[in-house]
């Protein structure tokens, strides 16, 4: 067995996996038991048996390990030239093919150090050219992961330079790296003391455009889902009974009808028709066990929700579908880089397995923990999409909730969050839907790191920072929790506004407050935040939150209870 032979802990499924007869194994197998370290060898017994030979990293991870060292650590233009060469041939023998994107990010991010190592030999003309490629070769919000202060000082030198024939070139440059940084941001400072040139201003053709793109594209059941919405938010209570009603027959399967359901159970409960609120309650909590709306529902019927979690282990049937050659190689890949520690190059691996609707439950379960072992919890939360989909029947259990709600940096979230009196299972929740517990992660509007900090907001907090340190766990955890405290503290420690304003920004909370019904209660409110990204965030946090005092054997903060929507200082009405 190919794993046997590589000294991974998974060789029985594996095998079945990779091709084995059907039914190979004689019962189902826990999937903990699959990443379990193996038992020590017997010591009494006299004949030693040799040890498996130590799993390879796969030759592209090392190449890639090889760049990123040479970013790191050489500032010889001709050994990180060596370095690029290698990531230019490498996908010619790569066997997965979606590490090229980061192939190509690091040859850029290389081209940057370049220009820095030739500008310490005084070769202006080929540093501005490598750092005219870099900033090129990658976005805006990639480059400035890999730009600092010393290439700033080296730009500075470039374009002071007397007898530089390029100089409004460099100038040129400079100005475009001091736009992508705050104004306040470290890495430019020497930057702004250049005569730069002004903003290039975007040109004006002198008409409109024949189209326009927009943002959200509404769907039927979204349009009817509105205007359903509209009734409830309004207090039109017969005309939304009918509109809802209609919604699920109309839609049966969209993904709004447990919103629906618990919007008619909330009309009905009060009034006569009391089983038939209880009644859609019960269908959210049995259909999506782990929801925001099966948490509140709960807490409507007074159901604890704790009970309905299984205490039974999560077992692969032997019955497992068998991989395509390209999977099974990319999961005997997955597994060598899961074994020797390399998550990033893991994440990338498991990237690779972007159709989750073609694998059967046991494939994507085994994934999901080999996922949730690397620390890719991304990815183990998008396998769980698919089996949530699917109405898995094993997605309210213990050990679900272990792969689901990850503890990860602990230790780093507990001091600073009882350093500035917020709760650290609320600030673990948040990370959870930012990042997923990715320090690396970075979005395409360029937040960044655990807690997704924008580098203007991050300055704001802390003045001194240099942008590459929001990379550093302690460091984003630190100010994200430090702007979090003065969220709370400005809604006078309501988690909805807080949230809501850390999504959206504290602007858009105060219009929507403004906007506020009157007899509206705290879930109304977030029902009707008119940002589906926002509103899902919020409601994300809050059921993260919930579990995660679940799973911790901590006593639950009842989210119906939820206080605040009228009792907060008087609105600025200007």
């Amino acid at each position: 067995m190919i794993l046997r032979r590589m000294a991974v802990p998974v060789p029985l499924l594996l095998a079945v996996l990779m091709g084995s007869p059907r039914g190979a194994l004689a019962k189902p197998v826990p999937l903990a038991s699959l990443f379990a370290e193996p038992a020590p060898p017997d010591k009494s017994k006299k004949k030693k048996k040799k040890k498996p030979p130590a799993p390879k990293l796969p030759e592209e991870y090392r190449i890639f390990a090889r760049a990123r060292e040479a970013f790191e650590k050489k500032s010889d233009p001709g050994a990180l030239e060596s370095a690029q060469r290698e990531l230019l041939l490498a996908p010619l023998h790569a066997r997965n093919k979606a590490i090229e994107k980061d192939f190509e990010e690091l040859f850029f991010a290389l081209e940057i150090k370049k220009g820095i190592a030739h500008e310490k030999r005084k070769n202006r003309e080929k540093a501005l050219e490598s750092f005219e490629a870099g900033l090129g070769g990658l976005g805006t919000f990639k480059w400035v992961h890999y730009w600092r202060e010393e290439a700033s000082s080296a730009l500075v030198r470039i374009c002071g330079a007397k007898k530089f024939p390029r100089v409004p070139a460099c100038l040129a440059l400079a100005r475009r790296v001091t736009d992508a940084f705050p104004k306040a941001a470290n890495e430019t400072k020497s930057l702004r003391a250049l005569s730069l040139p002004e903003p290039v201003a975007q040109p004006d053709f002198g008409g409109e455009r024949l189209t326009i793109g927009y943002s959200e594209k509404k769907e039927r059941d979204e349009e009817a889902f509105q205007e359903a919405l509209d009734h409830y938010l309004k207090g039109r209570e017969s005309d939304f009974l009918k509109a809802g009603r209609a919604f699920l027959s109309d839609f049966p399967r969209s993904s709004l009808r447990f919103r629906t359901m618990f919007l008619l159970g909330e009309t009905l409960l009060g009034g006569s028709n009391r089983k038939e609120a209880e009644g859609y309650y019960r269908s959210i909590i049995e259909q999506s066990p782990l929801s925001y709306y099966s948490i509140v529902s709960a807490e409507r019927l007074d159901v604890d929700l704790r009970t309905k979690l299984s205490a039974e282990p999560l077992v692969i049937d032997p019955e497992v579908q068998v991989l395509a050659p390209a999977d099974s190689a990319a999961l005997e890949r997955a597994l060598v880089l899961q074994k020797l520690g390399k998550t990033e190059e893991l994440g990338i691996e498991l990237d690779g397995f972007s159709k989750p609707k073609a694998y059967s439950n046991d494939v994507i379960l085994y994934l999901m923990k080999i996922a949730t072992e690397g620390r890719q919890h991304l990815v183990a939360f998008r396998l769980a999409n698919e089996l949530i989909q699917r109405r898995f029947s094993r997605m309210a259990s213990r050990e679900m909730l272990d792969l689901l709600f990850p503890d990860a940096f602990e230790a780093e979230i507990a001091a600073e969050a009882t350093t500035a009196g917020q709760d650290p299972i609320l600030i673990a929740s948040l990370i959870k839907q930012e990042s997923g517990f990715r320090d690396s992660a970075l979005s395409s509007s360029g937040a960044m790191g655990l807690m997704q900090l924008m580098p203007f907001t991050a300055i704001d907090v802390r003045k001194e920072l240099k942008l590459h340190e929001l990379r550093d766990p302690k460091t984003n955890i630190a100010l994200g929790v430090k702007y979090f405290q003065g969220l709370m503290s400005m809604y006078n420690g309501n988690p909805v506004f807080s949230l809501a304003a850390y999504n959206a920004g504290p602007h858009r909370v105060m219009k929507w407050r403004k906007e506020a019904g009157i007899r509206w209660g705290m879930l109304d409110w977030i029902e009707a935040i008119p940002f589906k990204e926002t509103r899902e965030y919020v409601t994300s946090i809050l059921r993260n939150r919930y579990w995660y005092q679940v799973k911790k054997g901590l006593p639950v903060a009842r989210i119906t209870d939820l206080k605040g929507l009228t009792v907060l200082p008087p609105l600025d009405k200007n």
